[in-house]
């Protein structure tokens, strides 16, 4: 008779830890599930990356700047003055898209390609200069657009691009932790 109540005692304590382990393993894959922010690896520590459009909107000028500055300009047709406001608006979605794709992907570093008429006035940065994700998050300001009809954009930096024998370099801040981005008041 003691037999029989020990073996019942044994049963009902293996069914009431196999149901303590089934509830932490069924609470655990749920937290294991939850969506994690997306890491900046560009460092030799990772952390959170402050969104892309959060950090350019924090430094670009807005859409009401932009139109009160362009009524300033007499010269412009109402046509010519929203398609500035359009194209600008392209090329900062554009630059949002690239970062957050570089994001998902992993990219750490990316490098800005000047068009014909970016040439003329980003003289803070050149073809064999690179960006981090650092850089980005810290200084949006250093991101295409830079004026109306800009023709630069940010592209992913890929291992295998060497732009000349003296390989890339960093983009530098030129006086203090400040860089030296042309002002968006004008035109390409």
């Amino acid at each position: 008779m003691l037999s029989y109540i020990i073996i019942i005692a044994i049963v009902v304590l293996s069914i009431i830890l196999a149901g303590i382990g089934a509830y932490v393993v069924i609470h655990s894959a749920d937290e294991k599930e939850e969506v994690k922010p997306v890491i900046d690896v560009s460092g030799q520590y990772a952390v959170v990356v402050r969104p892309a459009r959060e950090s350019l909107t924090a430094v670009k000028p807005g859409e009401a700047s932009l139109r009160s500055w362009l009524e300033t300009q007499e010269q412009l047709m109402p046509e010519q003055r929203e398609a500035y406001i359009n194209e600008w608006n392209a090329a900062l979605e554009e630059t949002i898209k690239t970062i957050d794709d570089g994001d998902k992907n992993g990219v750490a570093t990316y490098r800005i390609e000047l068009g014909p008429k970016g040439k003329n006035y980003c003289k803070f940065v050149n073809e064999d200069n690179f960006v981090t994700r650092e850089q980005i998050r810290n200084h949006a300001e250093i991101l295409p657009p830079y004026v109306f009809g800009c023709d630069c954009k940010l592209l992913p930096k890929q291992p295998w691009e060497n732009p000349s024998k003296s390989g890339w370099k960093a983009v530098i801040p030129t006086r203090g932790s400040s860089y030296d981005v042309p002002d968006w008041r004008q035109f390409a």
